[in-house]
């Protein structure tokens, strides 16, 4: 036997109390009267009686002492193992995933009707019909275990609520099967959803209930909305819209796009029964380095889903790159990293250069000008040489090279065109064979190299040169010059490719170390609000469950994390299976198994039955 309360033992020391009042003697008071003679018969009776007097106050001591012992034992509450062993065993898996925030004609969600559902079944948890929670998103987690708690139970299923993420409700059922399999007794799982799966698990060997609420409904939903950056253009972007309309008649509407909670631009929509409408905004301009980059898209539209009216994405915003200009005197250079956003540079002579000064910046180009003792073995930081290189031969300068090969794949030469250049003079360059490094020459003329790049192995550091005299040249009258040299910069600072800001709901972010990201979304409706502020951050793993923008902080700067539900299975409302009640049978309890009653209540009701039979034997003088 096993008892639940074991604090119920303290109240024994009330016993002692119990008998110390049946030990009490009256204290007579003395009093005066006329004669004795009445009174000897009556001392003469009570001296025959007293043997059945003390008869009678010990049986209504043992009788009160009996009642106190069967209420100490009904609050200790007492289970027998067996009982425990054998129950009935009942998993409830209630159903998060974001199809269930739909709202019905009646005004209430579908999450709202299930949980009033799974609350009439969790008025039947006892001892001997224990009952645990699951609840099923992106994937399915285990609320409460197995407990006859109803409390606990109630307590847990009224902090539930609907997420924006998706998923698969098989998972809950085989999480609900793995549950019962070491438990005895009968067994039953139910499922409060809003629609049955198409397929249940196979070789399932737990009876399985199905609790559904809710209709059809007809919904539009954003499905896609994603940007990128327009490679001829680094200043501006394309945003891609996907607009669903899953109902069953034609309707109309209006997308807003926002940018940092700033109207940029309406389209209207019109979409037939089941189509898909795709928007381009083709011009979108790129965040400038104080903003947030937020953007997003709004359906104007009231229809049973509101999740998936709103859709967030994120223009990406990267710190300027720090460049140091070392020149005697170049117009086109400065003019042209003066007008790249993407770049803050300064401008020195070769008179002022110091390899400390260089090491402060991520590249550094020197035009016409070598280092004194320059050794790119020894190389620290990422260099530009232009015209005058470490890597000249003593060979004759080449009067008006032809571009013959050109390595349009790699980086630097990005959307670069050479073709018909003019280029009235240029240095043969030799491409060093420096052990740990990488050299290519993506630009020729025929045998000669025109520019060489190189990058130690490993990625650090990195050197480019280009044996050219702008000055002497049309490149740079040509849309191939800012390209040229952009793409250069950006190769030579290590730009990777752009992280991916965006995940769908309840999608996992495996976070590297010293990564974190808030577990608070955050929207332009209440980005200030001190609780987003606050809110505890994911270390290792982040999983979102609700649609926003989440601070991703990295090792040296902060992004933004797009999440949205993007799901069409959870935005298709028009699919509905027969709503029922949780009227379902649970495990039926036999009356080998104490009829269904925990052995607490039987102690309590014996406890009740004794104290009526004591009250009826006091007023009919037989207990004291």
């Amino acid at each position: 036997m096993t008892f639940l309360n074991v604090w119920a033992a303290g109240f024994a020391a009330v016993a002692p109390v119990i008998v110390l009042l049946y030990l009490l003697k009256l204290k007579r008071r003395p009093m005066a009267v006329s004669t004795l003679l009445f009174w000897q018969r009556i001392l003469q009776e009570s001296r025959r009686r007293a043997f059945f007097q003390r008869l009678r106050q010990l049986f209504s001591l043992l009788l009160h002492l009996l009642i106190f012992a069967l209420i100490l034992g009904a609050l200790a509450h007492p289970t027998l193992d067996r009982q425990i062993s054998e129950g009935a065993s009942t998993v409830l898996i209630v159903d998060t995933r974001a199809r269930m925030q739909a709202t019905e004609p009646d005004g209430q969600t579908r999450f709202a009707k299930a949980k009033a559902e799974a609350t009439n079944v969790v008025r039947q948890a006892s001892a001997l019909r224990q009952m645990a929670m699951i609840t099923v998103d992106a994937s399915a987690r285990v609320v409460t275990p197995f407990t006859d708690d109803e409390k606990a139970l109630r307590e847990n299923l009224v902090k539930l609520s609907a997420t924006d993420a998706g998923g698969d409700l098989n998972r809950a059922v085989e999480l609900a099967e793995e549950l019962l399999a070491s438990r005895g007794g009968d067994r039953k799982i139910i499922v409060f959803t809003d629609r049955l799966p198409e397929a249940k698990p196979a070789d399932l060997k737990v009876p399985l209930d199905f609790v559904t609420v809710g209709t059809a409904r007809d919904n539009l939903a954003i499905t896609r909305f994603a940007t990128r950056p327009v490679l001829n253009s680094p200043q501006t972007s394309e945003v891609l819209l996907e607009v669903a309309n899953f109902g069953p008649s034609p309707t109309k509407t209006n997308v807003e796009l926002a940018y940092d909670g700033q109207l940029l631009d309406v389209k209207p929509l019109t979409l037939e029964p089941g189509a898909h409408a795709v928007q381009v905004f083709p011009t979108v301009p790129r965040p400038s380095n104080h903003a947030r980059g937020w953007l997003t898209a709004r359906l104007d539209t009231n229809d049973a889903l509101a999740a998936d009216n709103v859709a967030y994405a994120v223009l990406p915003v990267d710190p300027p790159k720090r460049i140091l200009l070392i020149t005697k005197g170049n117009w086109f250079l400065e003019k042209l990293l003066a007008a790249d956003q993407s770049v803050a540079f300064e401008l020195i002579t070769p008179d002022g250069f110091t390899p400390a000064l260089a090491a402060k910046f991520d590249a550094v180009i020197f035009d016409n000008f070598v280092p004194a003792n320059f050794d790119i073995e020894k190389a620290t930081g990422n260099s530009f040489f232009i015209k005058q290189t470490p890597f000249n031969t003593s060979e004759a300068v080449l009067d008006q090279p032809l571009v013959s090969d050109l390595d349009s794949r790699h980086p630097a030469l990005r959307l670069v065109n050479l073709q018909n250049i003019t280029l009235l003079h240029a240095a043969p360059l030799a491409v060093p064979k420096t052990e740990g490094w990488d050299w290519q020459a993506p630009i020729r003329s025929f045998d000669h190299a025109l520019m060489i790049t190189g990058e130690r192995q490993g990625g650090a550091p990195r050197v480019a040169a280009l044996a050219l005299d702008i000055g002497d040249s049309d490149l740079p009258l040509r849309v191939a010059f800012p390209l040229l040299i952009s793409n250069t910069i950006h190769w030579l600072v290590g730009e990777e490719a752009a992280p991916v800001l965006s995940r769908r709901a309840g999608e996992a972010l495996p976070l590297a170390a010293g990564e974190s990201v808030q577990m608070e979304p955050q929207t332009p409706w209440k980005k200030d609000a001190p609780a987003a502020a606050k809110s505890p951050a994911a270390h290792t793993l982040f999983q979102p469950l609700a649609n926003g923008f989440y601070e991703w902080q990295t090792h040296d700067s902060k992004r933004w994390l797009a999440v949205n539900t993007f799901s069409e299975a959870e935005s298709d409302l028009r699919v509905a299976s027969p709503a029922t009640s949780a009227s379902i049978p649970l495990p039926a309890i036999t009356l080998a198994r104490l009829a269904g009653w925990p052995l607490w209540q039987y102690l309590a009701a014996a406890a009740l039955l004794l104290f009526a039979l004591e009250w009826w034997l006091f007023h009919r003088r037989r207990t004291e």
